[in-house]
């Protein structure tokens, strides 16, 4: 019988187009720091953002994240930005959806650095005030300029602020928010507290008998009395505090330190850049002007009998410099037309420290031989650092099972939220039953919150990690240089200890320590 031939069975399969994954998009805001606006400005902002997500068939909301009650200038204070930061890292988001770029955040640098890394994170942010979508090409461009606007915006409020105090202080009715150590406010005005204005009355008089202020805070402390706000411990500086504070002569002198006009503000010694106001009789006195000039008079000339064969000792390398031998700091010298730096305890005996002094032209020459091979190099030195501390902060986080708990709960009470505005929003519930419930969620969402950042806190680790971002921001816009500025210190070095007479050690603001030789 011949071979038969079989025909092939061919099962024709129809082609299908895959299912397109939902975008998970998240929302960002902050709402009123007015407690009684907090839960409506809140709902409302959930409400809107629950609906505009659901009306895109191609998202799915992935959560909305709010601040209450909290400023902008600031990112580390920000728990749920920094919660919607941990989760887009961990690849639960892919689009974020602000209201404005001053929501987001409150001056460039910072505004552009969490744009980048998003970036980077392939996530994208839509500021809908601005229309500006981090998608497209020129975006970034585009944020500079409104994150700018939104910095103005904040300098602006900040300077109407400053003006208000202003106006306060020219008319003599500004109120200090707080007091010194024997007085508190009752209201408006300064109150004397009976038990603490008989210790700095004590502390005038051991000064005027000829004690020295070590003596006096050593006293103190032995005789057990506290120094108020539940801190116990009394030293030297604290009791010279009191001693040269003319607040206790019943005269006030106010705007003795200022804040810079850009961001971020910080607070600054007033040297003359700004007016101080004096204000004689402004509230109840606990020592006579008298006995206040003749402790003057005494500090003075303590100064001077101490001090009289010291050199000009300011510069910027001043309480910067430390002895690798004692851990005494350095201090500057002049040796002919020549400065050194001497360790203090070498200065005082040579037998209580073997350090050797080192000339300041040595230091400037280390330092910047530090800033420029930074400058150069920074980049692959820090970067990964970094990502090493943000590799070990999450694997830290992810195993810490009280941070876990918390995250679940809010998780838990977030989700409750979002079908309560949802049935509002259906007619399903009573609106005034629906903003009951709400205000119960959100008071536990508050004190969830205050319970992670404790939590956090607690932890090492994040006040590295944002430490090393910040210098890099600052290296990826710093310039050779030749001279060292006040710059270098405020963005890079924290100290230097001197190891040897042929070597310095760095240690920057991250804890990171690079060692330079002294030539």
């Amino acid at each position: 019988m011949a071979n038969q031939v079989k025909t092939p069975k061919v099962t024709v399969i129809d082609p299908t187009t895959p299912k397109k994954a939902k975008l998970r998009v998240a929302a960002y805001a902050r709402v009123s720091s007015d407690s009684a606006d907090q839960l409506n400005s809140y709902l409302a902002q959930v409400d809107y953002y629950t609906r505009h997500i659901g009306e895109n068939p191609d998202w799915e909301l992935a959560d909305i994240y709010a601040d209450e009650g909290i400023s902008g200038l600031d990112t580390r204070k920000r728990d749920d930005f920094n919660r919607m930061m941990a989760d887009c890292r961990a690849g639960k988001v892919d689009r974020i959806l602000v209201k404005s770029v001053s929501r987001f955040a409150r001056n460039t640098r910072d505004t552009l650095h969490f744009m980048r890394e998003l970036m980077r994170l392939g996530i994208t942010i839509r500021f809908e005030k601005e229309n500006i979508d981090t998608g497209r090409l020129s975006s970034e461009q585009t944020a500079t300029i409104y994150a700018a606007f939104a910095q103005m915006e904040s300098t602006g409020h900040s300077s109407n602020m400053r003006l208000s105090v202003k106006m306060r202080m020219e008319k003599g009715i500004f109120t200090p928010s707080s007091m010194p150590y024997g007085y508190r406010l009752n209201g408006l005005e300064p109150e004397i507290i009976p038990e603490e204005a008989e210790v700095v009355q004590h502390i005038f008089s051991s000064a005027l008998r000829g004690q020295g202020r070590k003596d006096i805070a050593r006293e103190l402390n032995e005789l057990g009395i506290e120094r108020g706000h539940g801190r116990k411990v009394w030293h030297h500086t604290t009791v010279n505090y009191i001693l040269t504070n003319s607040f206790y002569t019943g005269n006030s002198v106010w705007q003795k330190f200022c804040t810079t006009d850009t961001l971020p503000f910080q607070k600054a010694k007033n040297k003359g850049q700004l007016p101080t106001y004096h204000v004689e009789d402004d509230h109840p006195a606990l020592i006579s002007q008298e006995d206040f000039q003749r402790v003057q008079a005494l500090i003075a000339q303590r100064r001077e009998q101490f001090y009289d064969n010291a050199t000009p000792s300011h510069s910027i390398y001043t309480g910067k410099v430390y002895c690798g031998r004692c851990g005494s700091k350095f201090r500057r010298k002049m040796c002919g037309n020549k400065v050194h730096w001497a360790c203090y305890r070498h200065n005082a005996g040579k037998d209580l420290c073997p350090a050797h002094q080192v000339p300041e032209t040595a230091l400037t020459a280390a330092t910047l031989r530090l800033h420029n091979k930074l400058v150069l190099h920074g980049q692959e030195l820090l970067q990964p650092l970094l990502d090493q501390l943000r590799e070990i902060r999450e694997r830290e986080l992810r195993s810490n099972q009280k941070l876990s708990d918390i995250d679940k709960e809010i998780a838990n009470i977030s989700g409750q939220n979002l079908v309560l505005i949802r049935l509002k929003s259906k007619g399903c519930i009573d609106p005034a039953l629906a903003l009951s419930q709400a205000d119960q969620l959100n008071h536990k969402l508050r004190d969830l919150r205050r319970l992670r950042r404790k939590v956090l806190d607690a932890a090492d680790g994040d006040e590295q990690i944002q430490t090393t971002e910040a210098i890099l921001d600052y290296l990826e816009i710093a310039q050779w240089q030749t001279e060292v500025t006040p710059d270098l210190f405020e963005n890079l070095v924290e100290r230097i200890t001197v190891t040897s007479p042929d070597e310095v050690k760095f240690r920057l603001l991250n804890g990171l320590e690079l060692t330079e030789r002294l030539v």
